[in-house]
């Protein structure tokens, strides 16, 4: 009874214009449209890359860029970085070395601050982007350059004259400099002195260095 139920009789093929096995064979436009197409083919990963990470959002959102550019660079330096890693590791030491503003002398003791705050002496996420952040610029030379622009005895200097001053600061930060581009750096200084006064204080200029050499380093490192 099952059969006579569920497969077809002679007199179902001659109503319908042929046999139950050319019946039941589907069309071939019908396997074709069902199939599902590859998906494309994707750039490989690389320690930086991040579909979110743009140089627009550089600008508008600095911390955001920089935890996606070194919280990248931070989980490639070791195999598992949950529990932080050791002043000692090598690929963070390089990458410290070579993307903030700490001389190789002075490796350990900027690692070991960086890591004072957990017993056991290890270096997490949130303690990297600190080191990185809190060392794009060496403060003697953002001073220096200040007590330039300013002249003897001024406390403040004009809103354009520190325009002109952070362009001299970007051809101090060597590759991350150049990584911004010529084309860039009018809209970079747009966005860190959109707040500034006519005139321009130390501490406001120190602030206006530091957000310039953090932009182009992390641009740097991001290849952006």
């Amino acid at each position: 009874m099952g059969n006579n139920c569920c497969a077809p009789g002679p007199e179902d093929a001659e109503a319908n214009g042929g046999s139950p096995q050319a019946r039941s064979a589907p069309p071939q436009g019908n396997v074709m449209s069902r199939s599902v197409a590859p998906s494309p083919a994707r750039a490989p990963a690389s320690g930086t890359a991040n579909s979110t990470l743009s140089f627009d959002l550089v600008l508008s959102d600095l911390n955001k860029a920089e935890e996606l550019a070194y919280g990248s660079a931070f989980a490639g330096f070791a195999p598992s970085t949950a529990g932080g890693l050791g002043t000692d590791c090598e690929k963070l030491r390089e990458f410290v070395a070579t993307n903030c503003c700490v001389p190789y002398e002075e490796l350990d003791m900027a690692l070991l601050k960086a890591a004072s705050g957990n017993g056991d002496l290890k270096i997490s996420l949130s303690d990297f982007l600190t080191l990185m952040r809190d060392n794009a610029i060496h403060e003697g030379l953002v001073i220096e350059r200040f007590m330039s622009l300013a002249g003897e005895g001024s406390p403040s200097v004009s809103a354009s004259d520190c325009r002109t001053g952070l362009y001299m600061i970007k051809d101090e930060l060597g590759a991350a400099g150049s990584a911004v581009g010529d084309g860039r750096w009018e809209a970079v200084f747009d966005v860190v002195m959109s707040s500034a006064a006519p005139t321009v204080e130390l501490e406001s200029w120190t602030t206006y260095c530091k957000q310039v050499a953090r932009i182009a380093r992390v641009t740097h490192v991001a290849g952006i």
